[in-house]
């Protein structure tokens, strides 16, 4: 597969800002783990910032979108389920 330089930004605006800073600290491991991609991840108020920079395969670039994306339903499903 060829490889391309790709760029994605996503926003995440959470229910609180407790919610957003648990989210920014559980990806940190996965930001760290990855060799031709660079993620970068913040927080302002209520939302959670990503960006993402890769020079990997369209392919290997979404898995790593759903990755991230399903990490944060993860988490956000277990602070509603320990909130309650």
């Amino acid at each position: 597969m060829s490889t391309s330089n790709i760029q994605a930004k996503i926003m995440i605006t959470c229910s609180n800002e407790k919610i957003s800073k648990i989210i920014t600290k559980s990806l940190e491991p996965e930001n760290k783990e990855l060799t031709k991609t660079d993620i970068e991840t913040k927080t302002e108020a209520e939302t959670v910032i990503i960006n993402i920079k890769s020079k990997s395969s369209i392919s290997s670039f979404r898995h790593t979108v759903d990755d991230i994306i399903h990490t944060i339903a993860v988490i956000e499903k277990v602070y509603n389920t320990v909130k309650n």
